[in-house]
């Protein structure tokens, strides 16, 4: 049990760390076009490197947040399939849905390596602000590899399956019909 503990937390605090990475990246996002915006309006000019570094900041962000949101279980669900079967296939549904995760995350980390080694031995830099690329592409393959482990921790029994709470009262996007402001006239 320490051992599971442990893994978790673990796992916890990195997917953590990584999303404050995103977090940081969606500040810096917005102080760079803040930035590129009072410039153009007061200098005539915008800051020539806003695009590229909105570009990396941008799709950084998106895969660094993706390990909490997943072992946290805050995506999006398409529960049509797991709502329309029987609960006694619940297991075999998570097992699915947990092998789907493995299959694609691990085939997109093995993808993601060839091209990051061959920006880093190429030092690749973007056109305009003349960065180097691998850095901002290390955050695929380390995002990916993460939510691959997650997900095969979570095949493995070494963390707790997912938990979908229900959606709390008064959250519904579509009136209920025992709301009084919903009246046929």
């Amino acid at each position: 049990m320490r051992i599971r503990h442990t893994f978790a937390q673990g796992l916890d605090h990195l997917a953590l760390a990584l999303a404050l990475c995103a977090s940081a990246c969606m500040v810096a996002i917005v102080g760079l076009v803040t930035t590129s915006v009072i410039l153009r309006r007061f200098a005539g000019t915008p800051l020539h490197i806003t695009e590229d570094v909105v570009g990396l900041l941008l799709t950084a962000m998106l895969f660094l947040g993706l390990p909490l949101v997943t072992i946290r279980a805050q995506h999006v669900r398409v529960s049509i399939v797991a709502t329309a079967l029987d609960p006694r296939f619940g297991r075999l549904v998570h097992v699915a849905a947990m092998l789907v995760g493995i299959v694609f995350f691990g085939w997109i980390f093995l993808k993601a390596l060839p091209w990051l080694e061959f920006a880093w031995k190429r030092n690749l830099k973007t056109e305009t602000a003349r960065l180097l690329l691998y850095p901002w592409m290390a955050a695929l393959p380390l995002s990916v590899g993460l939510t691959w482990v997650i997900f095969a921790g979570r095949l493995t029994g070494l963390l707790d399956r997912e938990h979908h709470s229900a959606p709390e009262e008064g959250t519904t996007i579509a009136p209920t019909p025992s709301d009084p402001n919903d009246r046929d006239s």
